[in-house]
């Protein structure tokens, strides 16, 4: 059966305030209240983006790695690959560190549910998700003095948060929803350690992303959901309800309505440059001759228009790393990764304004042959793939390649390949 594999993680967001309360003036003089508490300060919201696996800024990428398949431990590695030289490192410059316990500064005992960022040219190592007995604590890298403690997520923060998405001061998650439910997403102001909420809509995510707000997708629907999960009865409704189309302003949680169309008829697949792209128009539903198009709405001029009548491979995965743009440049890959045919999959790209497809290239390295999976995208346009030319993870390896974007396109070969962490030579 043909099917369609767009995947997102969807999330929203907004700030609340409480009015103060009236008072009535009295007749005999009363001495002064004391004054109310100021508010900690927010930050603006600024350029928005999904938090990534790996963080680029253009010049470096910065990533964490296992290394604790052979002391069966959660240990990893912060790793710095700069593209000029395509040489990848821990990020430490202590003398003689051999990058193996908490006196190096790339080394964590516990790098579970961590992430990596960079702001401002420091790096930091931060929660990606908060649980009972997960890291709680924001740390900023000195490759040369450490990792120094900069605040812990507040206690206003639910227990089960998933942060997705980022700005320069702030992430943004939601806890893990439950089905036909409200839900919350909540604003971390790390560098003011304040935290902004706003209650999202049963059924309601975050799409993408364009400057400063959220596109969300939601479903509508006048039908009542079973109470027991009833499958029948929850298509049922299903079939009769929309899926809406809003701008979501994070700043003051104000929602825009953009359009709204069958929810059974296709889901969200991209956006880029203001068109929300989509599956729609299905044809032979549910058997081996199941087709359907890519459609795009327009948001500039509100209409709908088909990029493609038939879709010519059997599956799509909107998973184009997150690192494909430049941390923080307002801007959206214009590809999506493809993938076709049975296992092994073939992969290619699609640009997502013509609907063009290309093959991804091959690479061999260390004498294995492996797709050149795109990882990030330099600040002068060439392209970085990665490939993993072992299968043990003792130890987890990739090796960077450098592109120039025609010659991936065309099938071409690298301008350059670097030697991964650690290298052959010092693992063998």
């Amino acid at each position: 059966m043909k099917k369609l594999l767009p995947f997102l993680l969807l999330l929203t967001l907004s700030a609340c305030a409480s009015a103060p309360a009236e008072t009535t003036p009295l007749a005999t003089p009363t001495p002064e209240p004391t004054a109310a508490a100021t508010p900690a300060p927010t930050s603006p919201v600024s350029n928005l983006m999904p938090i990534p696996a790996c963080w680029n800024t253009g010049s470096d990428l910065y990533e964490l790695r296992w290394v604790g398949a052979v002391s069966g431990t959660d240990a990893g590695i912060l790793l710095q690959t700069d593209y000029d030289t395509l040489t990848q490192a821990p990020y430490c410059t202590v003398p003689d560190c051999v990058h193996d316990s908490d006196a190096c500064p790339a080394y964590l005992s516990d790098w579970s549910c961590m992430g990596v960022m960079a702001v401002d040219g420091t790096v930091y190592v931060y929660p990606t998700e908060l649980h009972t007995g997960s890291n709680k604590t924001i740390y900023r890298v000195d490759p040369a003095g450490g990792r120094t403690a900069v605040t812990d997520a507040p206690d206003e923060l639910p227990d089960d948060l998933l942060f997705a998405w980022c700005d320069e001061t702030s992430f943004y998650g939601t806890p893990y929803p439950a089905a036909h439910k409200p839900n919350t997403l909540y604003r971390w102001d790390w560098q003011n350690n304040t935290v902004q909420s706003v209650p999202l809509t049963a059924d309601e995510t975050i799409a993408a992303y364009d400057g400063t707000r959220f596109l969300t997708a939601r479903v509508v629907t006048d039908g009542q959901w079973p109470a027991f999960g009833n499958r029948e009865q929850e298509d049922a409704v299903y079939n009769s309800a929309r899926r809406e189309y809003d701008w979501l302003d994070p700043a003051d949680g104000t929602r825009e309505k953009i359009f709204d169309r069958p929810y059974a008829d296709g889901s969200f697949t991209a956006y880029y440059d203001g068109k929300i792209y989509y599956t729609g128009n299905f044809r032979n539903v549910y058997t081996d001759d199941q087709e359907c198009s890519l459609l795009y709405y327009d948001t500039a001029n509100d209409t709908e228009k088909t990029l493609l009548e038939t879709l010519p491979l059997n599956s799509y995965a909107t998973n184009l790393s997150a690192a494909f743009v430049t941390a923080f440049a307002d801007a959206q890959p214009r590809y999506i990764r493809a993938i076709g045919g049975s296992v092994p999959f073939d992969e290619y790209l699609m640009d997502i304004e013509t609907g063009e497809l290309y093959p991804t290239p091959k690479i061999t390295v260390e004498g294995v042959t492996r797709p050149a999976v795109l990882a990030a995208v330099t600040a002068d346009g060439r392209w970085v793939t990665m490939s993993t030319p072992r299968d043990s993870e003792d130890p987890a390896y990739d090796v960077y390649a450098l592109w120039n974007a025609d010659d991936y396109l065309a099938g071409g070969q690298p301008t350059a390949v670097g030697t991964g962490w650690p290298d052959a030579s010092s693992s063998a």
